[in-house]
């Protein structure tokens, strides 16, 4: 009997994935453990990998379809092996019927539901998987845009290319259709929210209608932070180890103090507040395509070279699109720090289900007054957002009192619990 292909789960947060290309075309032999297609979550782009050995009958859903998790998306199995009866066929250059619900049994005997039956045409066009990504991401058929790549194939640039020539038609139409004594507001781009900006919209929607958040703010002195960050690059370079970021410095703070105020470190599920006992500290990681939360295991208990080494390992998956679901989706507490921007101060929006996130302004040399003496020192804002059913001002204060202190008294980030 035919084997359910369905869209995995890939992270605890994930309700869909978007389907970005298919690896293998319908008739077309699959081993165990080949990639089937590219899926597109909330966090990442991943591969999906066959589970069972046989031929790919049907495939449901195209690329650009976005299916919720555990939907049943194509079907593997004997060459002669016949599929359920209400499975549409479509023939190439044909559109679609509506879109019928279809019921199937897997290999465990067990009914799935599959919706939007969609069948993929023979003659695929070719582009490659960041131009497909890009031009569904900007609801552009494939077929409107001509390729200048190998064989006539799309590339990222022609659809780019393609958009502003789009754009450009659309203001002049605009523009045309206005009084000429009359200012006009030009749009210049159409972006459908989709993808990591879509479910991320949604969540921290979620979260600040249904969290109630109370901020404290609070002024840190990271001059003797600083020094320790160069000593450490010096002892680091001899030895070819990570280079270590005052990001890291910061993770590794956080990891310490969660562990101290274990409160903090916690989640709330139904009635019940739960502790961990590790601090999985996530850093949020700014993306084309929006904002990703990849996260560093027990940041209490590793050095903080080791720290270092996770952190860039991560970043640079998350910045080529191959996060997985080990690298983000169980943090327990967030870090965003803007401070390279320039930001002073800011406040962030939790990431649910965690009780607090930490959002982090640049270090600024400012005049401050130590033991009755104004000095220039190297002075941080950070601002704590905690959940208040979970979280009062007192363990808040508590927490920041902990993180503060560990980062002026820095020689502490070097002892390991």
């Amino acid at each position: 009997m035919a084997v359910d292909v369905i869209m995995p789960v890939l992270g605890m947060t994930m309700e869909s994935g978007i389907i970005v290309e298919w690896m293998k075309q319908e008739g077309e032999s699959v081993s165990e453990g080949d990639v089937l297609f590219t899926v597109e979550t909330d966090k990442s782009l991943a591969e999906v990998e066959a589970r069972t050995t046989g031929t790919l009958l049907k495939i449901l859903h195209g690329p650009g379809d976005e299916i919720p998790i555990q939907q049943v998306i194509a079907y593997i199995g004997n060459p002669d092996e016949a599929l359920p009866d209400n499975v549409v066929s479509v023939d190439a250059g044909t559109s679609a019927p509506a879109a019928p619900v279809v019921e199937a049994k897997g290999h465990n005997g067990s009914k799935s539901t599959s919706i939007d039956a969609v069948a993929i045409k023979p003659n695929r066009i070719k582009a490659s998987p960041k131009a497909r990504k890009r031009a569904g991401s900007l609801s552009i058929p494939l077929d409107q845009i001509e390729g200048t790549g190998p064989g006539g194939r799309i590339v990222f640039a022609d659809v780019e290319t393609y958009a502003a020539s789009q754009v450009e038609t659309t203001s002049q139409e605009a523009a045309a259709a206005l009084p000429s004594d009359r200012a006009s507001k030009q749009v210049i781009s159409r972006t459908p929210l989709t993808g990591i900006r879509k479910i991320a919209a949604t969540r921290l929607t979620e979260s600040t209608s249904t969290v109630p958040h109370f901020y404290l703010t609070m002024t840190i002195d990271m001059t003797r932070a600083a020094e320790l960050r160069k000593e450490l690059l010096s002892y680091g370079e001899a030895r070819n180890l990570p280079r270590i970021s005052i990001n890291d410095m910061l993770i590794k703070a956080a990891g310490m103090a969660l562990h101290d105020v274990p409160a903090v470190n916690a989640s709330l599920d139904g009635n019940i507040i739960e502790q961990y006992a590790d601090a999985h500290v996530g850093f949020a990681v700014a993306l084309d395509e929006g904002l990703v939360v990849p996260v560093v295991p027990a940041a209490n208990v590793h050095s903080v070279f080791r720290i270092a080494e996770i952190t860039k390992s991560v970043d640079k998956k998350a910045k080529e699109g191959g996060l997985t679901p080990e690298d983000y989706g169980y943090g327990t507490f967030t870090i965003s720090n803007l401070g390279m921007f320039g930001v002073d101060q800011f406040t962030a929006i939790i990431n649910p289900p965690e009780a607090a996130i930490l959002a982090v302004g640049q270090i600024k040399k400012q005049p401050v007054v130590v033991e009755d003496e104004v000095v220039i020192r190297a002075m941080m804002s950070v601002t704590l957002s905690s959940d208040h059913r979970l979280v009062d001002g007192a363990l808040a204060a508590r927490f920041l009192a902990r993180f503060k202190s560990i980062l002026e008294e820095p020689l502490e980030l070097l002892i390991s619990p």
